[in-house]
């Protein structure tokens, strides 16, 4: 089974992925083509979907539970989610999300992460930085 995946849709028809690709301005590495041969595979991929790792605490992972074999890249998964604090009011975390899944962490997972994005040599915009703060209102002035 192939599927094919831009943004957060999920396409059974490439040509319907990439028109939609383009109608959101994006580079053609922004579509990706998923392949599932076996139901390890399936059941891999929709563990990754759900924020299943294999990193994660055995406590987390079900018995059974497959993880491997990685059926897509992690930036596919991962453009799927934004992680926020769990000190932010949900309202805020709605606006900051954009639609995304919310993928709540502690205080400590959101300081080690901002440490982390301090400490990388290439300073890039990712999506747990935290939102910019909105201009004055007009009428404010």
């Amino acid at each position: 089974m192939i599927v094919y995946n831009v943004d957060r849709a999920w396409f059974p028809m490439k040509n319907d992925a990439d028109a939609y690709r383009r109608q959101l301005g994006l580079k053609p590495a922004a579509l990706a083509t998923i392949r599932i041969d076996t139901r390890e595979e399936l059941a891999a991929f929709l563990n990754a979907l759900m924020g299943l790792k294999r990193d994660a605490p055995e406590a987390e992972v079900p018995a059974g539970a497959v993880l491997e074999p990685q059926v897509v890249a992690p930036e596919v998964i991962e453009r799927n989610y934004v992680e926020v604090p769990d000190f932010v009011p949900l309202f805020l975390a709605k606006k900051q999300a954009g639609g995304k899944e919310i993928r709540w962490i502690t205080e400590e997972q959101w300081n080690a992460s901002l440490a982390s994005t301090a400490t990388s040599p290439v300073s890039s915009s990712s999506e747990a930085d935290p939102p910019s703060p909105l201009p004055p209102s007009p009428s404010s002035s």
